[in-house]
């Protein structure tokens, strides 16, 4: 006997994958720029110090990206 999945529910799940498919490739973009930045000597000037606060921004942009990923993944589980 095999179940069959209600079709809102589907609409749901078409829904949650979408939107990851959408921030994994936010992720993957971040986590490219990040690459611009590292590894970094740090020096005593102000182009370094922005380099520096950029690099930990996208840093703080690719946390929050896996964040959202992770709820949407478990709001929608797929059956």
């Amino acid at each position: 006997m095999t179940l069959k999945m209600n079709p809102n529910y589907k609409i749901l799940i078409e829904m949650r994958d979408n939107i990851i498919e959408y921030l994994e490739e936010q992720k993957s973009i971040n986590e490219d720029a990040l690459k611009a930045y590292e590894p970094m000597v740090i020096q005593d000037s102000d182009a370094e110090i922005r380099n520096m606060r950029e690099a930990i921004k996208i840093r703080d942009r690719i946390t929050e990206l896996k964040r959202h990923i992770s709820v949407i993944k478990k709001m929608y589980p797929a059956k």
